[in-house]
């Protein structure tokens, strides 16, 4: 499987990203992950990257969306913090991924037991975590 070129990203639509990464969860639930040679992509993309969806998600370590969706090296931008929130970081991150980058879909990830969202709730003071 390669990584995707400019001319693939361009031909993907937000529908399609999103079967994608439906199909892509679908492999990951059955087991029967594509064959990648993550080594051959890291060269495919040694010049530029051309991901087709950006996706919002907690540091929780059991919830990696490459691994969730099934997608390998240049598939996908990861914004990754703690309850999955947005603050101007991640906002300025996701605005070069969909601008710049061209990703074609913004996916925002929950995960059940989310001990950061459980922290905010109980309101928990953690310094630079909570600090606004």
């Amino acid at each position: 499987m390669k990584a995707h070129t400019k001319d693939t990203q361009a031909a993907i639509t937000p529908q399609i990203a999103l079967q994608l990464l439906k199909e892509g969860n679908q492999r990951f639930q059955e087991k029967h992950m594509a064959d990648r040679d993550l080594l051959d992509q890291v060269n495919d993309t040694k010049s530029g990257q051309f991901p087709f969806a950006t996706i919002l998600s907690c540091i929780d370590s059991r919830v990696s969306s490459e691994l969730i969706f099934d997608q390998g090296i240049g598939d996908i931008f990861s914004a990754r913090v703690a309850g999955n929130f947005v603050n101007e970081d991640i906002l300025g991150s996701m605005e070069f991924a969909c601008k710049l980058a061209g990703t074609k879909l913004v996916l925002v990830l929950g995960h059940t037991a989310c001990g950061a969202v459980k922290g905010a709730c109980d309101d928990a003071k953690l310094g630079n975590l909570t600090a606004y």
